[in-house]
Protein backbone atom coordinates (compact mmCIF):
# COMPACT_ATOMS: atom_id res chain seq x y z
CA UNK A 1 0.00 0.00 0.00
CA UNK A 2 1.30 3.31 -0.95
CA UNK A 3 1.64 6.15 1.33
CA UNK A 4 1.02 9.50 0.44
CA UNK A 5 2.62 12.25 2.37
CA UNK A 6 0.81 14.80 3.63
CA UNK A 7 2.97 17.88 2.80
CA UNK A 8 2.82 16.26 -0.89
CA UNK A 9 -0.99 16.60 -1.07
CA UNK A 10 -0.55 20.39 0.72
CA UNK A 11 1.95 21.32 -2.30
CA UNK A 12 -0.49 19.88 -5.10
CA UNK A 13 -2.83 21.78 -4.35
CA UNK A 14 -1.11 25.02 -3.00
CA UNK A 15 -2.21 28.14 -4.98
CA UNK A 16 0.21 30.01 -6.38
CA UNK A 17 0.85 33.30 -3.95
CA UNK A 18 -0.72 36.74 -5.98
CA UNK A 19 2.05 39.29 -6.77
CA UNK A 20 0.47 42.55 -5.97
CA UNK A 21 0.62 44.86 -8.98
CA UNK A 22 1.42 48.28 -9.29
CA UNK A 23 -1.81 50.10 -10.50
CA UNK A 24 -1.67 53.55 -11.39
CA UNK A 25 -4.08 55.48 -9.45
CA UNK A 26 -4.03 58.65 -10.88
CA UNK A 27 -6.22 58.65 -13.92
CA UNK A 28 -4.87 60.26 -16.73
CA UNK A 29 -5.79 62.04 -20.26
CA UNK A 30 -5.60 58.69 -22.31
CA UNK A 31 -7.54 56.69 -19.52
CA UNK A 32 -10.29 59.12 -19.11
CA UNK A 33 -10.84 59.43 -22.74
CA UNK A 34 -10.97 55.45 -22.91
CA UNK A 35 -13.45 55.25 -20.54
CA UNK A 36 -15.46 58.09 -22.11
CA UNK A 37 -15.37 55.87 -25.33
CA UNK A 38 -16.63 52.66 -23.38
CA UNK A 39 -19.60 54.87 -21.85
CA UNK A 40 -20.37 55.73 -25.46
CA UNK A 41 -20.55 52.54 -26.87
CA UNK A 42 -22.29 51.00 -24.24
CA UNK A 43 -24.82 53.38 -23.54
CA UNK A 44 -28.72 52.59 -23.80
CA UNK A 45 -29.61 53.12 -27.59
CA UNK A 46 -33.02 54.59 -26.08
CA UNK A 47 -31.48 56.97 -23.22
CA UNK A 48 -28.50 58.39 -24.92
CA UNK A 49 -26.28 60.37 -23.01
CA UNK A 50 -27.68 63.81 -22.32
CA UNK A 51 -25.12 66.60 -24.43
CA UNK A 52 -24.87 68.58 -20.66
CA UNK A 53 -23.46 65.46 -18.60
CA UNK A 54 -21.26 64.82 -21.59
CA UNK A 55 -20.18 68.32 -21.50
CA UNK A 56 -20.03 68.50 -17.76
CA UNK A 57 -17.65 65.82 -17.55
CA UNK A 58 -15.13 66.95 -20.39
CA UNK A 59 -14.90 70.09 -18.17
CA UNK A 60 -14.68 68.44 -15.26
CA UNK A 61 -11.69 66.61 -17.01
CA UNK A 62 -10.64 69.81 -18.06
CA UNK A 63 -10.55 72.03 -15.45
CA UNK A 64 -8.51 69.22 -13.05
CA UNK A 65 -5.73 69.20 -15.65
CA UNK A 66 -5.83 73.26 -15.90
CA UNK A 67 -5.32 73.16 -12.34
CA UNK A 68 -2.38 71.18 -12.78
CA UNK A 69 -0.65 72.50 -15.13
CA UNK A 70 -1.21 75.81 -13.30
CA UNK A 71 0.19 74.66 -9.99
CA UNK A 72 3.41 73.34 -12.29
CA UNK A 73 3.79 77.50 -13.63
CA UNK A 74 3.38 78.60 -10.23
CA UNK A 75 5.85 76.66 -8.98
CA UNK A 76 8.54 77.50 -11.53
CA UNK A 77 7.23 81.15 -11.11
CA UNK A 78 8.20 80.70 -7.54
CA UNK A 79 11.87 79.28 -7.68
CA UNK A 80 12.23 82.14 -10.12
CA UNK A 81 11.05 85.01 -7.45
CA UNK A 82 13.25 83.24 -4.88
CA UNK A 83 16.40 83.26 -6.96
CA UNK A 84 15.94 86.61 -8.24
CA UNK A 85 15.13 87.81 -4.39
CA UNK A 86 18.23 85.93 -3.42
CA UNK A 87 20.34 87.99 -6.10
CA UNK A 88 18.81 91.24 -4.94
CA UNK A 89 18.94 90.36 -1.07
CA UNK A 90 22.98 89.77 -1.36
CA UNK A 91 23.48 93.61 -2.64
CA UNK A 92 21.69 95.35 -0.02
CA UNK A 93 25.06 94.15 2.20
CA UNK A 94 26.61 97.32 3.55
CA UNK A 95 23.59 99.62 2.44
CA UNK A 96 21.17 101.96 4.26
CA UNK A 97 17.47 101.13 4.15
CA UNK A 98 14.50 103.13 5.64
CA UNK A 99 11.89 101.17 7.98
CA UNK A 100 9.02 101.75 9.24
CA UNK A 101 9.92 102.51 12.44
CA UNK A 102 10.25 105.48 15.10
CA UNK A 103 13.42 103.86 16.49
CA UNK A 104 16.74 104.65 15.92
CA UNK A 105 20.55 104.70 17.42
CA UNK A 106 22.46 108.08 18.72
CA UNK A 107 26.38 107.63 18.50
CA UNK A 108 28.51 109.21 21.04
CA UNK A 109 29.22 112.22 18.36
CA UNK A 110 27.19 113.03 15.48
CA UNK A 111 23.04 113.33 14.42
CA UNK A 112 20.60 110.47 13.82
CA UNK A 113 17.47 111.17 12.13
CA UNK A 114 15.05 109.43 9.53
CA UNK A 115 11.52 110.87 7.59
CA UNK A 116 8.20 110.72 7.90
CA UNK A 117 5.34 110.51 6.16
CA UNK A 118 2.11 113.08 5.75
CA UNK A 119 -1.44 111.78 3.74
CA UNK A 120 -2.09 115.49 3.85
CA UNK A 121 -0.72 118.81 3.84
CA UNK A 122 -0.24 119.85 7.79
CA UNK A 123 -0.44 122.63 10.20
CA UNK A 124 2.32 122.93 12.59
CA UNK A 125 4.78 119.96 12.83
CA UNK A 126 6.03 118.92 16.02
CA UNK A 127 8.76 115.44 17.14
CA UNK A 128 9.52 114.94 20.59
CA UNK A 129 12.01 112.72 21.58
CA UNK A 130 12.21 110.25 23.55
CA UNK A 131 14.77 107.78 25.78
CA UNK A 132 14.62 104.28 26.46
CA UNK A 133 12.82 105.09 29.82
CA UNK A 134 10.18 106.95 27.59
CA UNK A 135 11.03 110.02 29.09
CA UNK A 136 11.01 113.33 26.93
CA UNK A 137 14.31 114.57 26.11
CA UNK A 138 13.80 117.28 23.35
CA UNK A 139 11.29 118.89 21.66
CA UNK A 140 11.33 120.21 18.46
CA UNK A 141 9.08 122.63 16.17
CA UNK A 142 9.57 121.91 12.76
CA UNK A 143 6.96 124.01 10.67
CA UNK A 144 4.39 123.03 7.93
CA UNK A 145 4.77 120.65 5.43
CA UNK A 146 3.24 119.33 2.37
CA UNK A 147 1.51 115.69 1.52
CA UNK A 148 4.37 113.83 1.48
CA UNK A 149 8.00 112.14 2.95
CA UNK A 150 10.28 114.44 4.13
CA UNK A 151 13.45 114.02 6.20
CA UNK A 152 14.28 115.13 10.11
CA UNK A 153 17.47 115.23 11.96
CA UNK A 154 18.14 115.65 15.57
CA UNK A 155 21.41 116.81 16.82
CA UNK A 156 21.54 114.77 19.92
CA UNK A 157 20.77 117.69 22.14
CA UNK A 158 18.37 117.56 24.80
CA UNK A 159 15.56 120.53 25.74
CA UNK A 160 19.08 122.31 28.39
CA UNK A 161 21.23 121.99 25.04
CA UNK A 162 23.40 119.55 26.51
CA UNK A 163 24.79 116.39 24.63
CA UNK A 164 22.39 113.27 25.21
CA UNK A 165 23.82 109.80 26.14
CA UNK A 166 24.28 107.57 23.00
CA UNK A 167 21.77 104.85 22.87
CA UNK A 168 18.10 104.23 21.57
CA UNK A 169 15.63 106.92 20.94
CA UNK A 170 12.11 107.01 19.84
CA UNK A 171 10.55 110.04 17.57
CA UNK A 172 7.21 110.72 18.19
CA UNK A 173 5.98 113.26 15.08
CA UNK A 174 2.02 114.52 15.19
CA UNK A 175 1.17 116.52 12.53
CA UNK A 176 -1.97 119.60 12.76
CA UNK A 177 -4.59 118.45 10.87
CA UNK A 178 -7.46 121.18 11.75
CA UNK A 179 -8.17 121.39 15.21
CA UNK A 180 -6.43 118.34 16.40
CA UNK A 181 -3.01 116.67 16.18
CA UNK A 182 -2.18 113.21 14.39
CA UNK A 183 0.73 110.84 14.29
CA UNK A 184 2.52 111.19 11.12
CA UNK A 185 4.05 107.61 10.22
CA UNK A 186 8.14 108.08 10.86
CA UNK A 187 11.12 105.44 8.97
CA UNK A 188 14.23 105.50 9.88
CA UNK A 189 17.38 103.75 8.91
CA UNK A 190 19.23 100.60 9.55
CA UNK A 191 22.90 99.08 7.75
CA UNK A 192 22.12 95.58 6.34
CA UNK A 193 25.01 93.82 7.78
CA UNK A 194 24.65 90.01 6.18
CA UNK A 195 22.12 87.75 4.49
CA UNK A 196 20.76 84.57 5.72
CA UNK A 197 18.54 82.82 3.22
CA UNK A 198 16.28 79.74 4.15
CA UNK A 199 13.68 77.75 2.25
CA UNK A 200 11.72 79.20 -0.64
CA UNK A 201 11.49 83.04 -0.23
CA UNK A 202 12.47 83.28 3.30
CA UNK A 203 15.15 85.74 3.34
CA UNK A 204 17.04 87.34 6.64
CA UNK A 205 18.62 90.68 6.10
CA UNK A 206 20.16 91.27 9.69
CA UNK A 207 20.64 94.76 9.96
CA UNK A 208 24.18 96.20 12.05
CA UNK A 209 21.21 97.90 14.74
CA UNK A 210 20.67 93.71 15.64
CA UNK A 211 17.27 93.37 14.15
CA UNK A 212 16.07 91.16 11.57
CA UNK A 213 14.59 92.52 8.51
CA UNK A 214 12.77 90.89 5.22
CA UNK A 215 12.24 92.47 2.30
CA UNK A 216 9.14 93.64 2.82
CA UNK A 217 10.06 95.74 5.88
CA UNK A 218 12.18 97.91 3.43
CA UNK A 219 10.61 101.36 2.41
CA UNK A 220 13.40 102.71 0.71
CA UNK A 221 17.02 102.38 -0.11
CA UNK A 222 20.00 104.75 -0.14
CA UNK A 223 23.57 104.71 -0.58
CA UNK A 224 25.28 104.03 2.85
CA UNK A 225 26.73 107.49 4.07
CA UNK A 226 30.41 108.57 3.13
CA UNK A 227 29.22 108.21 -0.70
CA UNK A 228 27.64 110.82 -3.18
CA UNK A 229 25.41 108.54 -5.04
CA UNK A 230 21.48 109.69 -4.87
CA UNK A 231 18.56 106.75 -3.25
CA UNK A 232 16.53 104.94 -4.72
CA UNK A 233 12.71 104.33 -3.32
CA UNK A 234 11.12 101.12 -2.85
Amino acid sequence: MTTIAPAAIADQYTLETATENNFNKDLGQDEFLSLMMAQLKNQDPMKPMENGEFLGQMAQFSTVTGIEDMQTSLDAMTSTFASGQTLQSTQLVGQEVLIESNSMSLLEDGTTGGSFELANSSGEVNMDILNSAGNVVQQISMGEYAAGRHGFTWNGTDKNGDRAPPGNYTASITSQQGDEFASATVLTSRVIDSVEFGNGTNTILNTRQGESLSINDIRQIRQAVGTNSSSSEQ
